[in-house]
């Protein structure tokens, strides 16, 4: 079963059921009761409108949307609100109530309300998964994406649209097709797949995904029985899991597979596990605040795990989980740099030993190095990481040394500089892993050693709103268990999108501002502290409604304010203290309007 089971979901499956019966095969209406409105004709009207005049500007969603759909008639309109309510089947990173206003905004373009007697709005508050940022700023292909196959649909007669959304494949197939004419991937495909047949499809919205889920349970399926197709190889993964762990409840999302796998956070087109094992070195850098430090840890942690995973079998590895866990924390180290980090510190130097001889002493590098050489034939090809923390605060080349050239050249052997009687030599092993941070107001790129840029791969890390909503929200959930708050997420999540969308806005004004740039955006990590401010005020005042903003949007002292006065304003005045006091005070005043009143005049 790839049913969502974290909390009951059944509410969504319903609406995704009624959606194929009554509008993908009945064209009727969901929100406007017995209305013929998923008809060929409308849905062509609404591509001619819509999808044949995406608009790509950096206006908002909704300006564009309005403006694209004011010329069609109402039944396009009514359309448009039940193809933004599909659209918002899956995501559970977005609240209800966001979604409700959006669908009724654009119902009021055209004077009407939705007729929902199903209450199927409703149903909106529960999600099935986080599909990610990416599918919150595609938003118009991807509604475009299920305009064209309910379209591709409509122009078929009714025994034809009943036969293929009655056979997986057959859909599937024509969502490829679908898809293949826009020439881009599409997340509503998989998502699709899943909300109409959710026993057969996991609840992934990302081929990426799918794709590192396939390559990490690779050695579970049998030789020469493994099915071409991705979707029939993770249901066929899952089906032999289930064999391993019988009476587990299986997600990929969810302990024990996850770890395996799974690395919170965007998607790149080479994501940082796969750019680990090309590589075996990586940088993630960017403004301080976007958490490079736990994803370090995280993607050593999961390295490890995948290399366990492929060298000892499934089921070995998920029968001695705790030695597993005892090897992922012995095989990952992790160095903090600073200005004062050395050579001595991480290859070798002389120290006086306690008798007062001068002798030579390993640093962690060559440690780690001997550790390796002694792994039993168990391990032998099980990876070992070295997280560089800050790598940028140190002169790395120097600290370093003759092993600088050893990141490039894993197969070489170099002498090491010393009076030793034997002279020292050394190699890099080919299962040594580097992960490295750098804040990039420490020192930017420009300013980092050509030699030292080629010998990584580099992953920019800015603000990331979907993982300030889900930060926020573990740390409320955590005071909830702890009884310090005593009101749950739901009512107030809506309200910490809105701080994400100001917060958006807040980077962009500094992205644009000539002292600062991209570097200089404030992460995400600093605008989940309100979490602990809210905790404070519901103690002084728990019947509060609304914890971050009035239903007018005006932020609130406790809150918003105290996030301005103790965390952003600070570090806003830190990066601007070498400019002019009246441009400064002039730039705070207009971040600090956007923070609570949402806007700059």
């Amino acid at each position: 079963m790839a049913r969502h089971s974290e909390h009951d979901a059944t509410a969504i499956y319903e609406v995704a059921e009624n959606w194929r019966k009554t509008c993908l095969i009945g064209g009727k209406s969901l929100l406007w009761q017995d209305e013929l409105i998923w008809s060929e004709q409308t849905l062509k009207e609404f591509k001619r409108h819509f999808t044949d005049n995406l608009d790509e500007s950096q206006r908002s969603f909704e300006e564009k949307f309005k403006e694209q759909l004011e010329p069609a008639g109402l039944n396009v309109t009514k359309i448009a609100c039940e193809l933004v309510l599909v659209y918002f089947l899956f995501p559970s990173s977005v609240s209800g109530d966001r979604k409700r206003q959006l669908i009724n905004l654009i119902a009021s373009w055209k004077n009407v309300e939705p007729e929902d007697h199903n209450q199927i709005l409703s149903k909106l508050d529960i999600g099935i998964g986080g599909p990610g940022l990416a599918y919150n700023m595609r938003r118009p292909f991807e509604i475009a994406f299920l305009g064209n196959v309910a379209l591709e649909l409509a122009s078929m007669t009714a025994a034809d649209r009943e036969a293929i959304l009655s056979d997986d494949v057959r859909f599937r197939d024509l969502l490829d097709k679908v898809e293949g004419e826009g020439g881009s991937t599409r997340q509503s495909r998989d998502i699709l797949l899943h909300l109409l047949w959710p026993d057969k499809y996991e609840r992934i919205a990302s081929r990426t995904h799918k794709q590192l889920i396939a390559e990490t349970f690779a050695e579970i399926l049998e030789p020469g029985r493994v099915p071409d197709d991705l979707d029939h190889r993770i249901y066929d993964i899952r089906t032999k899991l289930q064999q391993l762990l019988p009476g587990q409840e299986l997600d990929f999302y969810w302990s024990p597979l996850a770890e395996c796998w799974y690395v919170s956070g965007e998607e790149d087109e080479l994501n940082p596990l796969q750019g680990l094992s090309i590589k075996r070195q990586i940088v993630l850098y960017g403004p301080p605040g976007t958490g490079k430090t736990f994803e370090a840890q995280e993607l050593a942690d999961r390295l490890i795990r995948q290399g366990l995973l492929q060298a000892w079998g499934p089921k070995r590895y998920f029968q001695d989980v705790d030695r597993v866990n005892n090897l992922v924390r012995a095989r990952n180290r992790r160095i903090q740099f600073h200005p004062g980090y050395s050579y001595e510190d991480l290859v070798r130097g002389l120290r006086l030993t306690d008798g007062g001889k001068t002798v030579y002493s390993d640093g962690i590098l060559l440690r780690v190095i001997s550790d390796i050489a002694n792994d039993p034939p168990e391990l032998k090809n099980v990876p070992f990481v070295l997280i560089l923390d800050e790598m940028n605060r140190a002169d790395l080349s120097k600290v370093l040394g003759e092993c600088f050239s050893l990141l490039e050249d894993r197969d070489a052997v170099v002498q090491l500089a010393g009076q030793d009687e034997t002279p020292r030599e050394v190699s890099v092993p080919q299962k040594l892993h580097f992960v490295g941070s750098m804040n990039l107001i420490d020192q930017s790129l420009e300013q980092v050693d050509f030699a030292l840029r080629r010998r990584f791969l580099w992953y920019f890390r800015g603000f990331d709103r979907e993982r300030f909503l889900e930060i926020s929200r573990y740390r409320w959930n955590e005071l909830l268990k702890r009884e310090r708050i005593k009101k749950d997420w739901e009512r107030f999540g809506s309200e910490f999108e809105v701080l994400a969308d100001r917060a958006e806005l807040i980077n962009a004004e500094i992205e644009k501002h000539p002292s600062l740039g991209g570097q200089y955006q404030i992460g995400h990590t600093y605008f989940c502290d309100v979490v602990y401010f809210i905790e404070k005020d519901l103690a002084i005042r728990p019947g509060r409604h609304f914890v971050l903003y009035s239903q007018k949007g005006q932020g609130r002292d406790r809150t918003v304010g105290a996030l301005w006065k103790f965390s952003l304003k600070p570090l806003i005045e830190q990066y601007l203290s070498g400019i002019d006091s009246a441009e400064r005070q002039a730039f705070l005043a207009r971040v600090e309007e956007i923070l609570t009143r949402g806007n700059a005049s």
